[in-house]
């Protein structure tokens, strides 16, 4: 009896540590997310809203790829926690969901020359970016136009409070 009571504690330690795991993996993939979206906020650079033709400073277009950099690295993080076990399909998915909307303009497809993540996670984003561009950049404008989040100059306006 006392072996089968053992057995019992140790699976039970066993599920809570698995479920430690998931929770702290879920919340690093959340805090990533909202520093990243704090950035756009900080720095007026958002890549689901800004279009092509629209012109940005030097330091404003470097900031803009490497956002989307951040971006990428951080949906790779949620990969390999999906692939480990750690993520579960729905969530992984909403990590995704984004994606083919940030990379609907050439611009943003420049940030691709400049990622250096894993090859297999590489492979599997410009599989999901081949897929639904073309369908997703008349969407994408049509959104922006919607929102009239571009001057009709093109020209994004600095923050009034420059980001960290």
């Amino acid at each position: 009896i006392i072996v089968v009571a053992s057995l019992f504690y140790v699976a039970r330690q066993v599920k809570q540590n698995t479920d430690a795991i998931l929770t702290n993996s879920r919340q690093s993939l959340l805090n990533a997310d909202l520093e990243l979206i704090s950035a756009y906020m900080n720095y007026s650079i958002d890549p689901h809203l800004i279009r092509d033709d629209v012109e940005l400073s030097l330091e404003d277009e470097r900031r803009f790829v490497w956002l989307l950099i951040k971006s990428l690295r951080i949906r790779e993080f949620a990969w390999n926690q999906y692939k480990s076990g750690n993520l579960d399909e729905k969530t992984w998915k909403s990590y995704m969901a984004p994606v083919p909307q940030m990379f609907s303009t050439d611009r943003a497809m420049t940030a691709l020359k400049f990622y250096t993540g894993s090859p297999e996670f590489v492979e599997m984003l410009n599989g999901i970016l081949r897929g639904e561009k073309g369908q997703v950049r008349q969407e994408t404008l049509d959104l922006i136009k919607s929102f009239g989040s571009v001057p009709s100059d093109n020209k994004i306006q600095r923050p009034i409070k420059p980001g960290p």
